[in-house]
């Protein structure tokens, strides 16, 4: 969604109230392909305070992921706010937190995007109790048991595991 500002830019003081929804294929995340169970809704405004372009965006999102334990498929709800200031001209004091404009547009699409990353969680589990996946057969340990030794000795060390017998 591309928000044209060209009204709001020589008004101070106006304002642009934004309420919609914003459909993504699908997003890579970590190496790991993010599905989108709905569009990621966004409510909030963007208002010129002298010659600044203040864009304040509630934002939720419904995506699938998987957990990083089993691999189980899981359904994850994420509420993240969007904060962001636009200038048209550059600044004396070259504030790295203003985005310089160079047309009378803002992809909404595109900010939303990267405000969806950075929110994401790093890894993702089905339950806080999660067992994950067997290291020698692979099976899933919350479903099921399996009868695979679980000597956890360092490679390294295992020539002296039989040292004092």
């Amino acid at each position: 969604m591309v928000l044209d500002i060209s009204k709001l830019i020589n008004n101070d003081g106006a304002s642009i109230k934004i309420a919609s929804a914003i459909e993504f294929d699908t997003l890579l995340f970590e190496g790991q392909e993010i599905r989108l169970n709905a569009p990621v809704t966004l409510d909030g405004d963007i208002k010129n305070i002298k010659g600044l372009l203040y864009l304040q965006l509630g934002c939720k999102a419904s995506y699938k992921s998987f957990c990083s334990r089993c691999l189980e498929p899981v359904d994850e709800e994420l509420d993240f706010n969007i904060k962001e200031v636009f200038s048209k001209t550059e600044l004396e004091n070259e504030n790295d937190d203003v985005i310089i404009l160079n047309s009378n547009e803002i992809d909404l699409k595109e900010i939303a995007e990267q405000a969806l990353c950075c929110a994401m969680p790093i890894t993702c589990l089905c339950s806080e109790d999660c067992r994950g996946l067997c290291p020698q057969c692979g099976c899933n340990l919350n479903t099921e048991d399996c009868d695979c030794e679980t000597d956890d000795i360092d490679p390294r060390l295992a020539a002296l595991k039989d040292f004092l017998k």
